[in-house]
């Protein structure tokens, strides 16, 4: 299949590369600075499947930044009359048609898309009118899920994130604790799905488990800095943030978790491993 990653075997060796078995595609060539030395006629192969500008089926061994179906933030090289060439990491750029950009796109930029084939001109292109990909089925999500998240937009509110590839969602930006930014792929749970299926969603796991997995993160930190840190109850948020990605009020808890279990001192502006 076009735009994917596969094995094929060498059916011919030539001085210009190689033809691989395509099987429903036909011949698929490999050129020869992209052929492995090593390998001969009748060995398989790994490459990515793409079409060259006469639409013939052509392979690479270099990996591609995404395959059909998925997503990726790419950056626009050039642009012409019929779209945006986006850089997929290998010597063919793909197209991002005019109908298919959203927002229209600029040279030098980087826009999240969907790989998707062309029914028509069956070629790999790329879209970022995200909106035809996702929410199209219920969301179905249990409260506290945890579920994978793609950043795909700043909004006034918020983060605007895909989840699980499938639904949008939105991290409010009073529960972001750590830096985000388009493209960004990172874990998160569902904090509740509401009415019209707008999900709300925390990056942080919510409840007891959140503090038991912060109070971890704080003893091995301890451990890492000869049992001492320069935070405590009296410390700036920001300082806390920019350690460990959470609110104060959640280090607070944390601290004070440790400290009821013998295993930390506290001060104002300091905490450290109880000798």
């Amino acid at each position: 299949m076009l735009g994917t990653k596969q094995f094929l075997m060498i059916e011919e060796i030539c001085a210009e590369g190689a033809y691989l078995d395509g099987k429903e595609l036909g011949d698929v060539f490999l050129p020869l600075d992209e052929k492995p030395e090593y390998l001969e006629e009748g060995d398989n192969v790994e490459v990515f499947i793409y079409s060259d500008n006469q639409g013939h089926a052509c392979a690479t061994t270099k990996d591609p930044i995404a395959q059909v179906g998925e997503f990726a933030l790419l950056r626009v090289k050039q642009i012409n009359k019929v779209g945006a060439f986006m850089d997929l990491g290998i010597a063919k750029d793909v197209l991002a048609p005019y109908n298919e950009q959203k927002p229209k796109m600029r040279e030098g930029y980087s826009y999240l898309v969907k790989l998707y084939l062309d029914n028509a001109s069956k070629r790999l292109c790329a879209s970022s009118n995200l909106n035809k990909f996702v929410n199209k089925t219920p969301a179905d999500y249990e409260k506290n899920q945890e579920v994978d998240l793609i950043v795909a937009a700043k909004t006034d509110l918020g983060y605007k994130v895909v989840i699980n590839e499938t639904h949008f969602g939105m991290v409010f930006f009073n529960t972001v604790f750590k830096r985000m930014y388009i493209g960004q792929r990172m874990k998160g749970f569902i904090k509740q799905v509401r009415e019209g299926d707008k999900i709300d969603v925390l990056l942080e796991k919510p409840g007891i488990e959140k503090i038991s997995g912060l109070g971890e993160q704080i003893l091995a930190k301890l451990e890492e800095n000869n049992g001492f840190l320069p935070l405590g109850d009296k410390s700036d948020p920001q300082l806390i943030k920019q350690a460990f990605s959470t609110s104060k009020a959640n280090f607070k808890k944390a601290i004070g978790g440790l400290f009821k279990q013998g295993k930390i001192d506290i001060e104002a502006n300091s905490i450290s491993l109880r000798k």
